[in-house]
């Protein structure tokens, strides 16, 4: 697993798709698996375009699901530049299908320092993903 966040299209149909999403900063990572609608990654790379565009400049982001209740998983990202660092983190809350709760087994926070340019890239990637198995978006972590 490559450190930065992964998206990849794992199955789709008419309405839905579902993406396999791993993340890692090297001392913690996490899978999980999460239903979307077809609109909702470039929704997601429109609200992105241009980050960070001011040192306190925060976007937050939840896909599929934090609702024990139903099927799979989700995801909540936060992209941000905390004042202690300067830097542009990407904070993300992994649920797995079995967890109850975040916090609760099946489940990892994170935080993964990245890079604009980067999360430009990132964007152009979530526009072009085609439906088809195997497509992906990588965001990678900076150094």
């Amino acid at each position: 697993m490559e450190n930065g966040i992964n998206l990849e299209v794992i199955w789709f149909d008419q309405e839905m798709i579902e993406l396999v999403v791993t993340c890692s900063n090297g001392r913690f990572s996490g899978v999980a698996e999460i239903y979307l609608g077809h609109k909702e990654l470039s929704e997601i790379a429109d609200s992105l375009h241009g980050f960070p565009c001011s040192m306190s400049d925060a976007r937050q982001f939840e896909l599929g699901t934090f609702n024990p209740n139903h099927a799979d998983g989700g995801i909540k990202m936060k992209f941000c530049t905390p004042a202690s660092s300067g830097r542009a983190v990407l904070e993300v809350r992994l649920r797995g299908d079995a967890c109850e709760a975040l916090g609760e087994p099946e489940s990892v926070a994170l935080r993964v320092p990245i890079e604009p340019a980067g999360v430009d890239s990132f964007v152009q990637q979530l526009r072009a993903i085609e439906l088809r198995t195997g497509a992906s978006a990588f965001l990678p972590m900076s150094i």
